[in-house]
């Protein structure tokens, strides 16, 4: 069972969370106490050890309301006793009292502009003024810098890559399935082939610069709040881990749809900054705020996303795994002195939701890249199954029979074999409709190609009427009007 340790609680009577760290500095000074840890909401101070003592640790949580401190060994020992760590709160509370009452305006000034040009206090979204945002800094919005460095990266990237991608002959406002697929969109059979870096890639690549704006904008908005939070290395992980789990959501859920946008890993920052705003990490004040223009962004976003063409899919899925991780890293965000925790607060639901992950992808049709795979060649048999009609009108008969008898009938022969030779493949739903449905379009082209042979050898009318409703036939299994 754990020791009780000795506590203290201090109201600050209105002071502002600066001044009180201000004023605990000039305690420690007083006490000789040196200070081990410096954050808006934690403190540790170092008690010199002295005698059989090893040193004590003070650590100090604050609040919108003032501070309490507790005592512990810096080392356990068995020489230590609670009468000592209960001496070592009380010495802190005069010292700060004292400090309260003896500290002038000057030094308090001094010390208050030290301690923003740290960028301590920067650390904490409450008091982060320098990251509020206003429109007429829209530009830094692109310019990493020390202090606000990982988020402008993250919308940089996305606007270079969609700026390549214009370059290169994409469509600015409507790209094709197969430009995204080109510059490195989700697709489940292309995925589960091996190219499982699409998983990544896809959060960068954007359809038209409509989405890239709407994606950048939300971007800013959470990366302006949340990375003094977190810092840059933790937000650049947390867009990576919660980005991938969205895409493995879409894959997942989607049977046949390219995806691509950033939409997916900013669910997952909101996520996590939606999990942190439930917590005591903020001032209440700015959560309760935050938490109305956030909350109502996401919902919105989702039920905007029920209307169709939106990968809602891959919103929940980054949502709900920002919402894990957020939740995770609160105690070391509370602790932010106890270095193991920093990264183990990442690590380890990224563990989790990577087994998740792995189940997701284990549980989807194995085959469907195999599937594609044949398509493309079915592809080429249809254009030489087609080469009749690209004859001109100035073709005779037997131009056409030998067209018709060389190339055409073979290709579709061909076709037949190729499309029946899938049956046994592990096909998803979607997958085995396509194949389902251009089988029937396979055998109707033969059937087709013959009735047009027939015709080329021995003209008649009923031989005419057959091949019209043919082609009926072939327009309906198409689904073209």
């Amino acid at each position: 069972m754990a020791k009780h340790r000795p506590t203290v609680r201090c109201t600050a009577d209105g002071l502002p969370r600066a001044e009180v760290i201000v004023l605990l500095f000039e305690a420690f000074r007083s006490l000789n106490w040196g200070v081990e840890h410096l954050h808006p909401i934690r403190l540790v101070a170092k008690v010199p050890a002295k005698g059989l003592s090893k040193g004590e640790d003070i650590i100090i949580d604050l609040d919108e309301h003032g501070f309490s401190a507790t005592s512990k060994p810096s080392e356990w020992s068995p020489l230590a006793k609670k009468e000592r760590h209960q001496r070592n709160l009380d010495a802190l509370m005069e010292a700060f009292a004292l400090a309260r009452v003896s500290t002038s305006t000057g030094t308090m000034q001094a010390e208050l502009k030290e301690l923003e040009e740290s960028g301590v206090m920067q650390q904490d979204a409450s008091t982060a003024k320098a990251h509020e945002f206003h429109w007429k800094d829209i530009g830094m919005a692109f310019i990493p810098r020390k202090d606000f460095f990982a988020t402008p990266l993250l919308i940089d990237i996305s606007v270079v890559v969609y700026v390549l991608m214009v370059a290169s002959g994409v469509h600015f406002m409507e790209p094709t399935g197969e430009d995204l697929l080109l510059w490195g969109g989700n697709w489940r059979s292309v995925t589960l082939a091996g190219e499982w870096w699409r998983l990544l890639t896809c959060c960068f690549v954007h359809i038209g610069v409509i989405h890239l704006l709407f994606n950048m904008y939300a971007l800013l908005m959470v990366g302006i709040h949340l990375e003094p939070l977190l810092g840059r290395v933790r937000l650049l992980a947390l867009y990576v881990i919660t980005g991938v789990f969205a895409s493995v959501t879409s894959l997942w859920w989607h049977d046949n749809t390219v995806s691509a946008g950033a939409s997916g890993a900013i669910f997952g920052l909101y996520g996590v900054f939606l999990a942190l705003l439930t917590t005591d990490l903020l001032h209440k004040d700015v959560r309760r705020q935050l938490l109305s223009s956030i909350g109502i962004f996401v919902v919105y976003n989702l039920v905007y996303g029920l209307q169709g063409g939106v990968d809602n899919a891959a919103h929940i899925g980054g949502l709900l795994s920002g919402v894990v991780m957020g939740f995770a890293l609160y105690p070391s965000l509370r602790r932010p002195e106890a270095t193991a925790m920093r990264w183990s607060s990442v690590l380890l639901p990224s563990v989790v939701l990577a087994v998740v992950s792995v189940w997701a992808v284990g549980s989807l049709p194995a085959e469907d890249h195999v599937f594609e795979e044949r398509i493309q060649v079915f592809s080429r048999l249809e254009e030489d199954g087609l080469a009749m009609f690209r004859l001109g009108e100035e073709a005779t008969s037997v131009q056409q029979l030998v067209v018709l008898d060389e190339q055409s009938a073979p290709a579709w022969d061909s076709a037949l074999v190729l499309l029946e030779g899938t049956a046994t493949l592990d096909l998803s739903p979607d997958a085995s409709e396509r194949r389902g449905t251009l089988l029937a379009y396979t055998r109707e082209r033969i059937v087709n190609t013959r009735l047009i042979r027939q015709a080329l050898v021995s003209p008649d009318v009923h031989t005419d009427s057959l091949i019209e409703s043919s082609f009926a036939r072939l327009e309906l299994i198409l689904g073209e009007p």
